[in-house]
């Protein structure tokens, strides 16, 4: 049977906060298990996920951007090592065991040189350029068009402006006949 971890020993393991994890599983649509008493309980490749997450909004991505990539990364998780979790920098660490939670330390990893690896990361490094360069042809072209737009309420304002000068004038003409 695969080891379970707790909310408090999966924090712990993956350096994120208890209720960003609860956060992100809401926002991201993960389906975290849970025990007979409805207790959310983590394993291996769940915590795997975690950390590649961390490593992607440490990267800049937003959550809508991870939620596309989340079956890229549980399809790659699915052929690392249930012992092992790989980050996407490259690095592996072990998950301690259970009755060594108490005294988690960081390791540095192995330089990791699985051909699947480093195709996912290219492929991610691809995906977060575009999702990158989207976001500021977005940005781009919503600063145009809130330029035009101001451009055509200013063009208006002057308009309404001449109209009513012309308007004043002829009232003053007008008053001065009478």
């Amino acid at each position: 049977m695969e080891t379970r971890y707790t909310v408090r020993q999966a924090a712990e393991m993956t350096g994120i906060k208890a209720y960003v994890m609860r956060y992100w599983e809401e926002e991201l649509d993960l389906h975290i298990q849970r025990n007979e008493l409805g207790h959310r309980y983590y394993t291996g490749s769940d915590i795997q996920l975690f950390m590649n997450i961390k490593e992607l909004k440490k990267r800049g991505l937003q959550l809508r951007a991870i939620r596309d990539l989340i079956p890229q990364i549980l399809y790659t998780a699915a052929d690392t090592d249930k012992n092992n979790f790989q980050l996407l920098e490259g690095d592996t660490e072990e998950i301690p065991p259970q009755d060594s939670l108490n005294n988690i330390t960081e390791k540095e990893g192995e330089n990791v040189t699985d051909p699947k690896i480093l195709e996912f990361q290219a492929i991610l490094e691809r995906l977060i350029t575009q999702e990158i360069r989207s976001k500021n042809e977005d940005e781009e072209r919503f600063r145009s068009l809130d330029l035009a737009i101001r451009k055509q309420q200013m063009a208006r304002r002057e308009i309404a402006a001449a109209l009513s000068d012309k308007r004043s004038t002829r009232e003053t003409r007008i008053h001065k006949n009478i």
